[in-house]
């Protein structure tokens, strides 16, 4: 009955109508972004399934976009763990308002993590992948469309065991985010999807952008969104919290801390990217990879790719963000990865 309810929200959800257009300015033609449009005329026919949307914006303008498939800017997916940068922005709102501590425990918050031994880990450790939890957990609580975030959270309190001591390594997935998105919903009296919306995607100019129908919404991958609306919050984020339109939705000191390495002295344990690729230097802040950073552990490039292959990053540097935007649900990370970090590439050589 569950599976047969998702699937039911999933084709409502991929039907709804988008509303259309993007107000993000148009650059100059001023770069050749011919390497990257050989690359993914090169790549999407096979990798991507013949379907993907390109969006590069420089200075907060569209400098370079490309579709293939039928998508546009307007089209609307599943984004997968591209919903952690979302979700980390909803948080740092909260914190902006001084609701909550990243350094809070959730014992503060959730007395059932307290009454079942998990009341110490922080809020910061929920989002950065050092909790404790596994990735997943086996009873699917955090998937469970027919719950509420309420009670899967206690689900998750009562019934998910830690495989590691808070705070000593670091296993990427999904369960620590949905205690941190109740904790959300708690502090403000708000239902997660309020949130967004008050906080996020309307500030943003996000029409398009949400988490779905569920009352139970999977804080770590259950959105859905544009290639544009992201884009939106992408730079958002590389204005440090200001919109295109100068509307301040977070403090710089916000952004800053979702950006700051947030492993402390944990190891990795388990990491989607492969090996060879990880900045072994604080990989992780809240909601967001670290994946280019100069002397001083000092920030240049982060991102946040999803499973089905949709692949979003930022470069502070050169005032770059970027969207490669598809929908594979099979392997989609595994296959877009490497064209994506490719084109990542060849677009710090053409932004000088």
């Amino acid at each position: 009955m569950k599976s047969i309810v998702f699937t039911l929200l999933i084709i409502i959800g991929l039907l709804t109508a988008c509303k259309k257009g993007t107000d993000i300015p148009k650059d100059p033609d001023v770069y050749n972004f011919s390497a990257v449009e050989k690359v993914l005329n090169d790549s999407v026919p096979g990798k991507f399934s013949g379907k993907c949307y390109t969006v590069i914006t420089v200075n907060g303008k569209i400098a370079y976009k490309k579709g293939y498939g039928g998508y546009d800017g307007n089209t609307r997916q599943w984004i997968a763990s591209c919903s952690k940068w979302l979700s980390g922005a909803v948080l740092m709102s909260l914190v902006d308002e001084g609701k909550l501590k990243l350094s809070d425990t959730v014992g503060k918050f959730l007395p059932v993590f307290t009454a079942y031994g998990k009341g110490n880990i922080t809020i910061a450790q929920l989002f950065s992948h050092t909790s404790g939890f596994p990735a997943n957990s086996t009873q699917g609580y955090e998937n469970d469309v027919l719950s509420t975030l309420e009670d899967a959270v206690n689900l998750i309190a009562k019934n998910v065991a830690l495989i590691n001591a808070p705070g000593t390594k670091f296993y990427y997935g999904g369960v620590s985010m949905q205690v941190a998105g109740r904790i959300c919903e708690v502090v403000s009296g708000k239902s997660w999807s309020t949130l967004l919306s008050e906080k996020i995607t309307t500030p943003c100019g996000m029409p398009n952008t949400d988490f779905g129908l569920s009352q139970n919404p999977l804080i770590a991958g259950g959105a859905r969104s544009t290639p544009y609306d992201y884009t939106k919050l992408l730079i958002m984020l590389m204005n440090k919290g200001v919109t295109t339109s100068g509307t301040r939705v977070l403090s710089e000191a916000a952004v800053t801390a979702m950006e700051q390495n947030q492993l402390g002295t944990a190891t990795v344990e388990y990491s989607p990217y492969p090996p060879a690729l990880i900045n072994t230097t604080g990989i992780y802040g809240i909601g967001n990879w670290r994946d280019l950073t100069t002397t001083g552990d000092v920030l240049v490039e982060n991102s946040s790719p999803g499973a089905f292959g949709s692949h979003p990053w930022i470069n502070r540097s050169k005032k770059v963000t970027g969207f490669v935007f598809t929908y594979i649900p099979v392997n989609g990370y595994i296959s877009t990865m490497f064209t994506c970090l490719k084109i990542r590439g060849l677009v710090r050589e053409i932004v000088q």
